[in-house]
């Protein structure tokens, strides 16, 4: 659809980056974004690219968590040898500030759209072009 038909709405577009803090609930975080995404990307100008790059970050973010949930296993494992505990509290260091940076992107993402600018997520891969 021709983006000159559509209309700017900057608060739904804060909306969307900010419905990813439901990922403290479960999988909302994903699934609430993919459904605003998919249903106002034809009404709202500037919501496919919101939307497909707030995607590309859940997903992202659930292959880290893949990630990290391995080497969190693979480090309990190891524990009854002392590099688990070593990785162990390593992982641990590393997990508190990404479990900040889950709320702070997605409020500065929010705080952007709300100001008619494009936050762009670091660590971003893109599945979905």
């Amino acid at each position: 659809m021709n983006d000159d038909f559509l209309k700017e709405d900057n608060s739904t577009l804060a909306l969307v980056h900010y419905s990813q803090l439901l990922n403290f609930f479960g999988f909302f975080g994903l699934i609430v974004p993919l459904i605003l995404w998919t249903t106002k990307k034809e009404e709202i100008k500037g919501m496919d690219a919101h939307g497909k790059h707030i995607l590309n970050y859940q997903l992202s973010l659930l292959l880290y968590s893949f990630i990290f949930g391995f080497l969190f296993f693979i480090s309990f494992i190891l524990m009854f040898v002392l590099i688990g505990f070593i990785i162990m509290g390593i992982l641990s260091l590393v997990a508190i500030p990404l479990a900040i940076l889950l709320i702070i992107y997605p409020i500065l993402g929010g705080v952007s759209a709300s100001k008619g600018e494009f936050y762009k997520y670091p660590l971003t891969i893109n599945f979905i072009s």
